[in-house]
């Protein structure tokens, strides 16, 4: 049986640069000459052997073609036949333009026409009809002539050359050829055939993932899609996002993008359906609201019907880094980038676990469907639906990335404690000595800028599991906040923002495709999603011993709060419950400046069970490891938001080393009565003045009625949990 492989050339230099290239000879980026290699690689490693090589008579498909035989073959020799026919389509007026600039000059229709209309011919230019027309003579007196003869193929060309070839061959139909998406130096293997009457190409691809389990489970879900790609890598969602004008490629190498209407979460369109399961073991209210299953089955069965046929992004991975808690999960996108995003965020499995997959949670997240609320019974045309019983989410009207990852985040903070594991919205780091400290805190309050420490190893950046064993991360990548990121405050996430990088929000110099962190015009919640192992240092895998640090984050808005306080057990559940800080502009939808919140666990939104289950998991683990616990305010000092400043964050990096290494445990403290908090009257390297936020008040009246304001907001908030010891309870402020 003989064997015909396509590919199509490495990055050239106006792949990289998102130009028309055509017929222009262009050569092979750095990059490309590494695709190129590899892909000769992959082929030795497959043992087939090459008889004929075929190229266009273009240099960077040449240089693929030699690249390749030089790394699968013994003998680097052998001909390169060079074929007029393969060369890529010729775009006439629109070669060397940038694509980008001319959606803005003609409108993306118009591009998109030029680009992939069978028939539609751009100025001056070739239609993907022309190309056919050339390749179809080409494939039947020369390619089926040897492959009929026993010879072994490669054919190396250009992206439309070889959708046309894959028209020539009948795989595809004028109809669907545009949704097939080639990378470069991918090979598609395909064993040929002769019934004495037809010529029959049968695709053997390596690269696909698509097995037959896999298609099995996608149908018994009830999706049709036209095509459905899994397990891509980040190179092939990162060329697809650019082709699909879902993204731009920044300076750095990342891709950026825009979320649209919503540029943070929707907490107030999350629902969990009410079932068996959830009734009675769901903290029902605000946070947590019913959804009925019918309506549930209602929008699924709408979702179904509106992607029907067209094409889906499969990631299939963990979330979780410990073995025998790991959560095995299938995540569902209509976006490329989005499939980028989780494939960043979660952990990647192995070959082999990826050929057995079986998830046991899926999400299906439809960005571009939106629900009927008159008719679903959502509260807008957004929504996150968690469906504990069938082991599915469904989300919809949104293209926030952040929902992704929160999803998740809540069934597993649902379905851990029924193993006796504490799941918690917090980061991780591992100092040189092995002693890991947890950090919690909500968006804003500097929790993935603190972890990120160049002193320490990173766990986490969000989300972690406290089993038996120790600390566990649930994900494989890093969701930081960029605005006014500087190199020089945190080098290590600078640093990171580069190929395989996704930015979220952040606005883009027309001219230098540099990012301008500062720039908070779309959103405050400017954001990037970077792999874990993008920071020097990080535990992989993400497992670490029980803490000895645990702190508690909060950005005081009202500047009363000490800027570290140390707390008792009884204390450290008391604000673990509470979960005070103030959320931050741009964190959700709504927010433009800061606003005082209660947020128990330092998460209620993604806790789907009573604060108090959560916070005897805490108070157990700390007594039993004995664990070391502070409160840390990286707010604002002087005088609250639009008066005082906010801490600066040197000032803050030094009492994290304190507590780190144990220097504040040598220290004398005193009490602050208003709030009933242990404070420390040194702290190395922080002035002593900055410890008493009175002091750094001009007018301490004001203070004192601020702070006291403040109190009786703690004092308030904790009246909702009824079933907490007196002790937790007196460990608050006292007002």
């Amino acid at each position: 049986m003989s064997i015909l492989i396509l590919m199509r050339h490495g990055q050239s230099i106006w792949n990289l640069q998102n130009r028309f290239t055509g017929g222009v000879d262009v050569p092979l980026t750095r990059k490309g000459i590494k695709q190129a290699k590899n892909a000769g690689k992959e082929l030795k490693n497959l043992g087939i052997s090459i008889d004929h090589v075929f190229s266009s008579k273009l240099s960077r498909s040449i240089e693929t073609a030699r690249f390749v035989i030089n790394n699968c073959e013994s003998s680097n020799n052998k001909k390169i036949i060079k074929v007029s026919a393969l060369n890529e389509r010729d775009y006439g007026d629109l070669s060397g333009k940038y694509k980008d600039e001319l959606v803005k000059i003609y409108g993306e229709k118009k591009v998109l026409d030029w680009r992939r209309s069978f028939k539609i011919k751009p100025p001056k230019g070739e239609s993907l009809e022309d190309v056919l027309k050339r390749v179809k003579p080409f494939l039947n007196k020369k390619i089926f002539y040897l492959l009929k003869k026993g010879k072994n193929i490669l054919l190396v060309a250009h992206g439309n050359a070889l959708r046309a070839f894959r028209l020539a061959t009948g795989e595809y139909s004028v109809k669907n050829i545009f949704d097939v998406h080639i990378p470069p130096c991918v090979p598609v293997i395909y064993e040929y055939k002769n019934n004495g009457k037809k010529n029959i190409l049968s695709v053997k691809d390596s690269k696909n993932n698509i097995t037959s389990k896999f298609t099995y489970q996608i149908e018994d879900l009830g999706l049709r899609p036209s095509i459905v790609h899994r397990n891509l890598s980040s190179e092939e969602l990162i060329k697809i996002a650019i082709g699909r004008n879902e993204g731009v490629l920044t300076k750095t190498g990342a891709l950026s993008v825009t979320t649209g209407q919503f540029t943070g979460r929707s907490p107030e369109d999350r629902f969990i359906v009410d079932d068996k399961l959830t009734h009675k073991t769901v903290d029902w209210g605000k946070i947590n609201k019913p959804f009925p299953p019918e309506k549930f089955d209602q929008i699924l069965d709408k979702m179904k019907n509106f992607e029907k046929s067209k094409e889906l992004f499969v990631f299939d991975g963990f979330a979780g880094a410990e073995d025998g808690s790991r959560l095995p999960v299938r995540m569902i996108t209509d976006h490329a980038w989005q499939s980028l995003f989780v494939k960043t965020m979660f952990i990647e499995p192995t070959a082999e676990e990826l050929e057995y997959h079986d998830p046991k949670f899926t999400v299906l997240n439809i960005n571009d469907f939106e629900a009927r609320p008159e008719l679903d019974g959502t509260r807008t045309p957004t929504f996150i639906l968690l469906n504990f019983t069938k082991k599915l989410a469904i989300i919809g009207g949104t293209r926030y990335g952040g929902e992704n990852k929160k999803t998740i985040f809540g069934v597993l903070n649902f379905t851990l404690p029924g193993k006796d594991i504490m799941p918690m919205h917090c980061s991780a780091n591992l100092g040189l000595n092995g002693d890991t400290a947890l950090f919690f805190g909500l968006s804003g309050t500097g929790k993935t800028t603190l972890s990120a420490d160049p002193k320490r190893m990173l766990i986490g950046d969000d989300e972690h599991g406290w089993s038996d064993k120790g600390i566990f991360n649930f994900e494989g990548g890093c969701y930081a906040k960029t605005i006014n990121l500087s190199k020089k405050a945190e080098p290590q996430i600078w640093d990171a923002i580069r190929d395989g990088a996704v930015l979220e929000n952040v606005v883009l110099n027309p001219k230098t495709m540099n990012p301008d962190y500062d720039d908070d015009s779309l959103t405050e919640n400017t954001r990037v999603v970077y792999p874990l192992d993008y920071i020097p240092g990080a535990v992989i895998p993400s497992v670490a011993g029980h803490p000895k640090s645990i702190i508690f984050l909060t950005a005081d808005a009202f500047g009363v709060l000490p800027p570290i306080s140390k707390l008792t057990t009884d204390g450290a559940m008391y604000h673990f419950m509470s979960g005070y800080t103030s959320k931050l502009a741009g964190t959700e939808r709504g927010i433009i400046e800061p606003q005082p919140t209660f947020s128990h666990c330092f998460g209620s939104v993604f806790m789907p069970r009573p604060a108090e289950v959560y916070a005897k998991m805490l108070g157990e683990r700390i007594v039993k490891h004995n664990t070391n616990v502070y409160l840390v305010n990286t707010g604002w000092s002087g005088g609250p938001y639009g008066v005082g400043k906010r801490f600066k964050i040197d000032y803050t990096r030094k009492m994290v080393t304190a507590v780190l290494n144990q220097s504040l445990e040598k220290v004398n403290y005193e009490k602050n009565k208003v709030f009933n908090l242990a404070v420390p009257k040194s702290c190395p390297g922080v002035p002593s003045s900055v410890l008493d936020p009175k002091k750094t008040w001009k007018n301490k009246k004001a203070y004192d009625k601020a702070a006291r304001g403040l109190a009786k907001m703690f004092i308030e908030n904790f009246k909702k949990f009824k079933k907490v010891s007196p002790n937790i309870k007196k460990a608050g402020p006292k007002g």
